[in-house]
Order: C-alpha cells, then structure tokens, then sequence
C-alpha cells in the first residue's frame, strides 16, 4: 500500500514518537529531540518528512567532514521513524539500506534530511532519503534507501 495518510497526521504521529523516544534513557546517537528533531514545514508530499540536525566536531572523520557512518546512522534514524509513524509506533527495524555519497557533508552546519516512503506493505517498508543543507536545498549531498522490517 502506499502512503495514504496525511502529511500532518505523519508529522504528528512521529512528532508522538520522537517525543516518547527522548524519554529514553539510552545513550545512542542520534539522541532523539536532542540532535536530531522533525523540521517545520508546512505542508509537504504525502508520506514525506523533513528533519533537521545541526553537525558538530564530534561528528567529524579524519579529513575534517561527517564520518560517513554518522550520516548513515542520521538516515537510518529518520527513514526508521517516517516507517514507524506509518505503522502505528512499533519499532520497524533495519532490514537493508543503502547510502550514496554525493558530496561531503560539511561540520558546523544545519543539514536537513527529507524521508519520502516508497511503499508500506505487511511486513515491511520500503522508503529513500536524501540529505542536503538547509541554505543549499538544490545541492543533494547524500542519498539512501532503506527496507523496514512491520511487525504489528
């Protein structure tokens, strides 16, 4: 099935779902409502989302930009959560995902982070996400896809 609910009902059922998974004690990264968050926006395609996250020196490899495996991990995270809006909150973990890095992701920037859903089946969820930087929308630095294991 594809994506049949609104952009506002998905932007507030995983606004729902950040909110109680920053409750989390755990010590993960990305740390949920911390750094990462869903960005305003006011209407968006259906079965879409936007976040935002700001990138710091922590986050930075050997040649001075994100570790690859940080932006992995942001779009995991964010492709994981659009899943899990659209399934009613339980988890939807990993089955496979796929990163393409275009361009460096730069430190001590706002990056945003568009999910858009594929499909959303039985058993699983299919979704791509596509990274660039809040003054540079045109400019794609980074893609991924990504199945999602539905358990309900």
């Amino acid at each position: 099935m594809t994506p049949t609910m609104t952009h506002a009902e998905l932007h507030r059922r995983a606004q729902a779902f950040i909110a109680l998974r920053a409750q989390s004690p755990a010590r993960a990264w990305p740390r949920f409502g911390r750094d990462f968050d869903l960005a305003e926006e006011e209407d968006g395609p259906a079965g879409s989302l936007l976040f935002a996250c700001h990138t710091d020196a922590a986050m930075s490899n050997p040649l001075g930009i994100v570790h690859g495996g940080v932006t992995a991990s942001l779009v995991d995270t964010c492709m994981g959560v659009t899943c899990t809006a659209q399934c009613g909150g339980a988890p939807t973990p990993t089955v496979t995902m796929t990163v393409n890095y275009a361009r460096p992701v730069p430190l001590d920037a706002d990056v945003l982070v568009r999910t858009h859903t594929v499909r959303v089946g039985n058993t699983l969820g299919q979704l791509w996400a596509e990274v660039f930087l809040a003054e540079a929308p045109e400019e794609i630095l980074v893609t991924a896809t990504g199945v999602y294991s539905i358990k309900r």
